[in-house]
C-alpha cells in the first residue's frame, strides 16, 4: 500500500515519518481558532478515501496535498493518518484550476470556466500579477474582481507561506498576518532566520514564542539577537509585576537564569547546559543602551536602574506635567466660603488646598470621610462655576463615585473618549480635556503609569487636579507606583503639593466591626472579630487548604445567605490570594459553578494553542480580564451569563444591567468570578467577602493584601484560615517593592519649576 509505516517503528522515531500524496474528497471537521482539521483523502492506489488529522488552514474539496506524518490508531476511529505538514498543491490541469476558481466567491462554475478558456494554464499568474485583466471576462466587474483578490491573497502568496510555516510549529496562524504587514514578501524569511526580531519588532510575538521558533528550526539559541529578546523579556516581566525598571545586577542575573537551557535531548540545549555568561549577557545591555531600547539612570539613593525607553518616557511625562500643575498661577484662588460644622479638621484641610492649589492629594482609611470631602469640593467648584470631571480607574469604582456624589462619574478611558478598537484616545497633549475643570480621580492608587501618563497628558495647567485614594491599598496592576511615589515627592521639603491624610473615623463608621478592624490591620493589632448574631466581621480557623475550601463553601452557600438574606451567586464574594491550590480561585470556581449552574445551557470554549477548553453556564458570575474598547467592558468588569448559542460559539452577559455579546476570539477576555483575586478586586465593593489566608500563601502574606480585601466588604467579612497566616500578614508592614523612578523625578522637575518661578520674580 502507498505510504505505509513499518507498525514496528516508534512512533517518535524520525525515520517513521510518512509522506503521501492525494486529493481530497472533504473536509469533515475544521476549528478555525486550532486550526485542527479532519479530512477524508483518496490517495493513489486506494480504492477508498483515508482519513487525515492534524492543523491546517483550510482545505478545499477536490485539492491536491502533499503531506508528512504518521499512522496512527485512534481507540474510537480507528486508523489515521496525522500529518505534521500539509500543503495543498495549486493545480496545473484546466480542470483543476477550473474547481479551484469555483471556490472564489463571486465567480461560480460559469464564470471560473470563462477565465480558464482565455488565459488557460496561466490563469493563476494573471491573478498574481495582472489582476486587472479578469475584468476582460463578461460579468466580473470592479466589485467582484475586489472579492475574488481578497480570497486569493488570503490562499496563496507570503501570507500563507507564513500560516503554513506557524500552523507546522504549532504556532497561531493569525500571527501571520502581522509579520507580512511588518515584513512583507521576507515575513518567511526573517521567521526562519531572525526569530528573535520578531519579539521586538511585532506585536503579539513575545520572547517565549520566539524561542519556541527558533529551538524548532535550529536556530543559534547563543546568538546576541537571543540575548537581547532575553534581556527585554526579563524587562517584560518586571513589568508584568509592577515594576518600571531593574538595577543591573537584578536585570543580569534573570536574564541568565532565563537563557540558560538544561540539558536535555536536543543537541542544542546540551550545548548550553552551562548558560550563558554573565559578561555576554552585561554586553547585550550596552547594546541595547546603544540602540535606546534600554535607559540607565542614576539616583540620589540606591543602584542606577535600567528602564524600557517607553516606561522611561512616561515618567519623564508624568513628572513635568504633575510640576506644571503644582507650581502654576494659572487659575484664580477659590472662596471655599463657610463650610460646615461637622467637618473634621482634616476636611476643612483638603476643602481648602484645592481651593488654592492646582494639584492636591488625599488620602485616608475607609470611614474617615474622603466622600464628604468630594462632595464638599464638588460644591465649591459649582459655586465658581467650574466645569466638573469626575472619573476612577474602573467602572465599579466611577459607579461608586458617582453614588457617592451624586454627580456623573466616568472611567478615566471614558473621560478621555477611547476610540473603538484602535486604543488611542480623543483628548491628549494636542486635545486636551476642556479646562478650567475640576478633575477628581478617586481610586487613585490603582492609577498605573501608561493610564496616568494618558491622562495627565490631556490636562493644562488651567486645569484643577485632585488625587484621592488610600495609599494603604495595594498598589496597582500595571507597571508603577503612582500614588504612592506622587506622595513621596510632596512630602519632600519645600514641595508646594498639598498632600492630606485622613486619619479620624466618623462616628457613624465606628459602629463598623469591617472598619474598625481595617484600622486595627493597618496599626498592625490584633483582630477584633464579632462572636456571633448579626456581627459583620468573623475569624474562621483552618489549618489546611482542604479544611479552609471546605468552611468557605458552606460560608457561600449556606450561612451568608441564611443570616444575611445574600444571594450566594451575585453578592458574596470569595477573595484569594492566588489562583492555585484548594484554596485558590480556579477551584472555587468549579465548585460554585457546579454547585450553582450545573444542568443550565453551556458553551465549551474551543481549545486555542496550550489553553483548555472551558465552560461558561447560564446563570454564572464571570469578570473581563482585559479593556475592550470597542465593546465597552474593561478589565475588571463583573457581570451574569445570561445566554449561550452553542451553534454559534457565541455568549451573552449582563454588565451593569446592559448585555454584552461575546463571540469565540473575545471569550478567552471572559473568566468564572465566583471568586477573584484580591488584586483584581481593586476598586470594587461587594456585600459580603470571603477571605481564604494560609501558610501556603506564604509570598502574598502582606498587611496591605489583607487590608485591601477586608476593606473590599461592605456588610459581612469572613478571614477563614490559619491563624498564624493571618498573624503574618498583619506583621509583614512592607509592602513588595517597586523599582520606579517616579518620586525622584517629579521632585526634580518641582525643583526645576521652582528655581524658573523665582527667576521670573526677581526680573
Amino acid at each position: 500500500m502507498a505510504g505505509t509505516a513499518d507498525p514496528s517503528r516508534d512512533a517518535g522515531d524520525p525515520a517513521s515519518e510518512v509522506r503521501l500524496e492525494g486529493r481530497v474528497s472533504n473536509t469533515v471537521f475544521f476549528s478555525r481558532d486550532s486550526r485542527y482539521t479532519v479530512l477524508r483523502v483518496y490517495v493513489s492506489g486506494e480504492a477508498e478515501p483515508s482519513t487525515w488529522v492534524g492543523r491546517s488552514l483550510g482545505v478545499e474539496d477536490g485539492a491536491q496535498v502533499s503531506a508528512a506524518g504518521e499512522w496512527v490508531m485512534h481507540p474510537v476511529h480507528g486508523r489515521q493518518f496525522s500529518f505534521a505538514r500539509l500543503v495543498v498543491k495549486a493545480p496545473t490541469t484546466l480542470p483543476g484550476i477550473q474547481r479551484r476558481l469555483e471556490k472564489y466567491p463571486g465567480l461560480g462554475k460559469d464564470k471560473a470556466d470563462k477565465i480558464v478558456r482565455r488565459f488557460g494554464a496561466d490563469t493563476f499568474t494573471i491573478l498574481d500579477k495582472q489582476p486587472r485583466r479578469l475584468l476582460e471576462i463578461e460579468g466580473i466587474g470592479p466589485k467582484t474582481l475586489e472579492r475574488v483578490l481578497e480570497y486569493h491573497s488570503s490562499r496563496s502568496g507570503p501570507l500563507v507561506e507564513v500560516e503554513n510555516q506557524l500552523v507546522e510549529l504549532d504556532l497561531p496562524a493569525h500571527h501571520a498576518e502581522a509579520l507580512v504587514r511588518r515584513y512583507n514578501a521576507d515575513a518567511l524569511t526573517v521567521l526562519r532566520r531572525h526569530p528573535y526580531r520578531l519579539a521586538r519588532e511585532v506585536r503579539g510575538i513575545g520572547f517565549l514564542t520566539a524561542d519556541r521558533i527558533a529551538r524548532a528550526l535550529g536556530v543559534d539559541m547563543e546568538s546576541d539577537d537571543r540575548i537581547d529578546a532575553g534581556l527585554l523579556y526579563v524587562l517584560e516581566q518586571a513589568e508584568s509585576d509592577g515594576h518600571c525598571a531593574l538595577p543591573r545586577e537584578r536585570l543580569v542575573h534573570d536574564a541568565v537564569r532565563l537563557l540558560a537551557l538544561p540539558a536535555g535531548r536536543d543537541p542544542q540545549a546540551m550545548v548550553l547546559s552551562d548558560g550563558i555568561p554573565p559578561e555576554r549577557v552585561d554586553a547585550g545591555i550596552g547594546r541595547l543602551l546603544l540602540s535606546g531600547d534600554l535607559i540607565e539612570e542614576r539616583r540620589e539613593r540606591g543602584p542606577a536602574l535600567l528602564f524600557p525607553a517607553h516606561l522611561h518616557a512616561a515618567e519623564e511625562h508624568v513628572a513635568a506635567i504633575l510640576a506644571e500643575l503644582a507650581t502654576t498661577t494659572a487659575h484664580a484662588r477659590w472662596d471655599p466660603g463657610e463650610l460646615p460644622s461637622h467637618l473634621s479638621p482634616g476636611q476643612v484641610q483638603a476643602v481648602r488646598a484645592i481651593a488654592e492649589a492646582g494639584l492636591v492629594i488625599l488620602t485616608g482609611g475607609p470611614g474617615t470621610g474622603k466622600s464628604t470631602v468630594i462632595r464638599q469640593v464638588i460644591e465649591m467648584a459649582l459655586r465658581h462655576e467650574c466645569e466638573l470631571m469626575l472619573a476612577a480607574p474602573t467602572g465599579r469604582a466611577a459607579k461608586r463615585l458617582a453614588e457617592a456624589t451624586g454627580q456623573e462619574a466616568r472611567t478615566i478611558h471614558r473621560l478621555l473618549e477611547i476610540q473603538g478598537s484602535s486604543g488611542a484616545f480623543t483628548y491628549h497633549a494636542n486635545n486636551p480635556l476642556p479646562s478650567p475643570a475640576l478633575v477628581v480621580i478617586d481610586e487613585a492608587s490603582m492609577l498605573d503609569l501608561p493610564l496616568a501618563e494618558a491622562l495627565f497628558t490631556a490636562l493644562t495647567p488651567e486645569h484643577r487636579l485632585m488625587l484621592v485614594g488610600d495609599v494603604d491599598q495595594l498598589p496597582s496592576v500595571g507597571p508603577g507606583n503612582v500614588l504612592r511615589d506622587v506622595i513621596a515627592a510632596a512630602d519632600r521639603a519645600g514641595s508646594p503639593i498639598p498632600v492630606v491624610r485622613l486619619t479620624q473615623i466618623f462616628r457613624q463608621a465606628e459602629g463598623s466591626s469591617i472598619i474598625v478592624n481595617a484600622h486595627t490591620i493597618l496599626e498592625g493589632g490584633r483582630l477584633q472579630p464579632d462572636s456571633g448574631g448579626a456581627g459583620q466581621f468573623f475569624v474562621v480557623h483552618a489549618r489546611d487548604a482542604e479544611r479552609a475550601h471546605e468552611l468557605v463553601m458552606k460560608a457561600v452557600c449556606e450561612r451568608a445567605p441564611e443570616a444575611y438574606g445574600l444571594d450566594p451567586r451575585t453578592e458574596v464574594q470569595i477573595l484569594c490570594p492566588m489562583h492555585k491550590g484548594r484554596a485558590g480561585t480556579a477551584a472555587f470556581n468549579k465548585a460554585l459553578q457546579e454547585r450553582f449552574t450545573a444542568g443550565n445551557p453551556e458553551l465549551v470554549t474551543e481549545a486555542v494553542g496550550r489553553a483548555q477548553p472551558r465552560v461558561f453556564r447560564v446563570g454564572d458570575r464571570v469578570m473581563q480580564t482585559r479593556n475592550d474598547y470597542e465593546r465597552g467592558v474593561f478589565n475588571g468588569d463583573i457581570g451574569q451569563v445570561v445566554s449561550v448559542s452553542p451553534d454559534r460559539g457565541t455568549l451573552v452577559v449582563e454588565v451593569d444591567g446592559l448585555p454584552v455579546t461575546y463571540e469565540q476570539k473575545q471569550l478567552p477576555a471572559l473568566q468564572l468570578a465566583y471568586a477573584v483575586t484580591i488584586h483584581k478586586s481593586q476598586g470594587s465593593e461587594f456585600p459580603a467577602v470571603i477571605i481564604p489566608l494560609l501558610g501556603e500563601h506564604y509570598v502574598m502574606l502582606r498587611r496591605n493584601l489583607l487590608y485591601t480585601a477586608v476593606t473590599r466588604a461592605q456588610r459581612l467579612c469572613v478571614l477563614v484560615g490559619d491563624p498564624r497566616a493571618i498573624a503574618q500578614a498583619i506583621r509583614r508592614a512592607d509592602a513588595a517593592r517597586r523599582f520606579t523612578g517616579l518620586g525622584e523625578r517629579l521632585s526634580a522637575a518641582i525643583r526645576g519649576a521652582m528655581g524658573e518661578l523665582e527667576i521670573i520674580d526677581v526680573d
